[in-house]
């Protein structure tokens, strides 16, 4: 919600055009001057039932490459093949009626995500399609990055560089001015303004404080559900090792279930 009504409108595009150069630094020669956002509504009720636990804005540049900028709040398991799909439907949807496969642009997806998830170090990772033996690069049609916040807590990089600086922003907005960030950045500097005025805004925050819930009682449901997965996992290992006609005291070891719920199973008439 906040995310969206700081980097997700027109009269904010100078915010969003800091943000992306600084992510975008090291795979696009030009700096981005100007944008166009495409679907410019904000969350509301219906919004946030929906898409629960994904903020995301969508733009086009002057150069006609389409960027997704997408935070994501909750760990659903699915990330790479989600962003592959809709990296996928952002490519394809270029495509209208009479136009030709050499009008599709450059399309970029980027996941900001409030969890862990890629098998790197960096906090800051980026993938295109490259030839398997050489490296050597097909095309750069394709981009997509990920950023864990997480990752970037953890190793608390200096704030040398402008996407370290806007990081620092966004995962502690509060402690932005404290640290002098909007001295190197003027464009953190318009954010924080604007982040304080929506804190003054009731309706924002009556919004934020129902997103908040919604991804709060989503997240215990995903853990509960896994608990579930786990348990009902160690039940089914220690049918098979008692149907094996393994010791008792081994197949608490190996499952660490209490040797109760090992004699009830042991109990329970097999399954037809």
């Amino acid at each position: 919600m906040v995310f969206q009504r700081i980097f997700g409108t027109p009269e904010n595009e100078d915010i969003l055009i800091s943000f992306l150069n600084a992510l975008l630094e090291k795979t696009e020669k030009e700096k981005i001057t100007h944008i166009e956002y495409v679907d410019t509504r904000l969350s509301d009720i219906e919004t946030i039932n929906d898409k629960i636990g994904i903020l995301d804005v969508r733009v086009i540049t002057e150069k006609g490459t389409n960027i997704n900028v997408e935070i994501q709040l909750i760990n659903r398991y699915n990330m790479i093949n989600r962003t592959l799909f809709y990296w996928a439907r952002l490519y394809a949807g270029q495509i209208k009626r009479g136009s030709d496969y050499r009008d599709l642009r450059k399309t970029i997806t980027i996941n900001i995500l409030n969890f862990n998830y890629i098998d790197e170090d960096s906090y800051h990772t980026t993938y295109h399609l490259h030839e398997d033996e050489s490296k050597k690069m097909l095309t750069d049609l394709l981009e997509i990055h990920f950023v864990e916040l997480p990752k970037f807590i953890e190793q608390s990089p200096g704030l040398n560089n402008s996407l370290n600086r806007w990081l620092a922003f966004l995962t502690k907005p509060q402690e932005s001015s404290k640290e002098g960030i909007e001295v190197a950045e003027p464009a953190i500097k318009k954010a924080i303004t604007v982040l304080g005025m929506l804190s003054r805004d009731p309706e924002t925050v009556r919004l934020a404080e129902l997103r908040m819930k919604k991804i709060l009682d989503e997240k215990s449901m995903i853990e509960g559900a896994k608990e579930e997965g786990r348990a009902e996992g160690k039940l089914e290992v220690a049918r098979n090792l008692l149907a094996m006609g393994l010791d008792l005291a081994s197949i608490v070891k190996a499952t660490g279930l209490k040797e109760e719920q090992i004699k009830e199973i042991r109990c329970q008439p097999p399954e037809n």
